[in-house]
């Protein structure tokens, strides 16, 4: 009996010695650690430039939605920019006219024109699935999605002599329906409000009051005195403005308390009748505000100076610089902010971690991208 427990006890101390010299193999390989491994070099000139429309943003940290035209046919790819395999997802007759991704990044909504002075409004999920399709009288129109409910989001439709309705698209529902708010350029403050800049019918101005409606209730609350400029965020409210008719400008960052994150002043370039915010980008749950700043005071349409990129940490209230001299474009950062997609079709990406600049775009034989 004492051979017999022996035996046990050795055999059980053998296992012990083996699930130890076995573990660090299993935490190497754990989804954890899998999720936690670095990420390859993106991929350089994936995207055919042939019939290339332009790219409208990011699907997730590794993926954009690419729209370009093939045989009379507007189609939506999802590439991933660090293996280069690709799928395409949905197909619209060529009166494509632009295209834009929901917060949450699960759904798209495309704008086609199918005949004049009508728009035809169509949001599919990532599979091109069709969750809600209707034809609206517009000449133009505009939109805002709502971070608050992924569910809903604002339209606005306008005539030709640029009236204009407000509506409240809800996906789950199918339905479309007007409400009741003063000016067109709406952003939704939370699932039940919305915000707009309240201009004066009486006189031209530059700036106006920044102003919260209960859209259940009609209920207003003035935010701003004065604001030429704001945009919503999930975790923060943006609004510019100036204590002097001509600057400088502060952008300042107000929590969802009401309490003042931070602020930055900057000169702006002035227009003919508004001052140019520069292209910008929120990277959500980061507080990191990525945008471009002029390096010189003046006029835009005269300006012959350069721009450059910024960093402001909007918790902290620090800045750094990113590229000292870089042409104005339009920018759109992905969710896990390494990296930015860059240029007038969006056909670039900007590394922020080293500060490089890849194409996108397969350069044709005998052509200049």
């Amino acid at each position: 009996m004492k051979k017999k427990k022996g035996s046990v006890l050795i055999f059980f101390m053998m296992c012990i010695l083996w699930l130890t010299a076995c573990q660090p193999e299993e935490t190497q390989s754990s989804p954890s650690e899998k999720e936690k491994a670095p990420k390859k070099d993106m991929m350089v000139k994936i995207l055919p430039a042939e019939g290339f429309i332009e790219n409208v943003g990011w699907m997730s940290s590794s993926e954009i939605l690419s729209v370009r035209e093939e045989d009379g046919v507007t189609s939506f790819y999802i590439y991933n920019v660090y293996d280069g395999s690709n799928q395409k997802i949905y197909d619209v007759q060529p009166s494509y006219v632009s295209a834009s991704i929901s917060p949450d990044k699960k759904k798209i909504l495309i704008h086609s024109s199918p005949a004049s002075y009508t728009a035809q409004l169509t949001i599919i999920d990532r599979s091109g699935e069709v969750q809600f399709q209707k034809d609206v009288p517009s000449y133009d129109l505009t939109h805002s999605w709502n971070p608050f409910n992924d569910d809903t989001l604002l339209m606005t439709t306008f005539n030709e002599d640029w009236s204009f309705q407000v509506f409240e698209i809800n996906i789950g529902d199918g339905t479309m329906d007007p409400i009741d708010v003063e000016e067109p350029f709406v952003q939704w403050q939370s699932a039940s409000s919305v915000l707009y800049q309240d201009w004066s019918k009486d006189e031209v101005s530059v700036s106006a009051p920044l102003v919260a409606q209960n859209i259940l209730d009609g209920e207003k609350e003035m935010i701003m005195e004065d604001s030429i400029h704001f945009n919503q965020f999930n975790d923060s409210l943006l609004s510019v403005f100036s204590q002097e008719e001509k600057g400088p400008f502060t952008f300042q960052f107000i929590h969802s308390n009401g309490e003042v994150q931070s602020e930055f002043t900057v000169d702006l370039l002035s227009r003919y009748s508004d001052w140019l915010i520069p292209y910008y980008d929120m990277i959500e749950g980061t507080g990191r505000l990525i945008t471009f700043v002029a390096n010189e005071p003046g006029s835009f349409d005269t300006y012959s100076g350069t721009f450059s990129l910024k960093e402001w940490d909007t918790n902290s209230g620090e800045e750094k610089v990113l590229f000292d001299d870089l042409p104005l474009e339009p920018i759109k950062c992905s969710p896990d902010g390494e990296s930015c997609l860059y240029g007038n079709q969006l056909e670039k990406v900007i590394n922020l971690k080293n500060s490089s600049i890849v194409q996108l775009l397969k350069k044709e034989e005998g052509a200049d991208i």
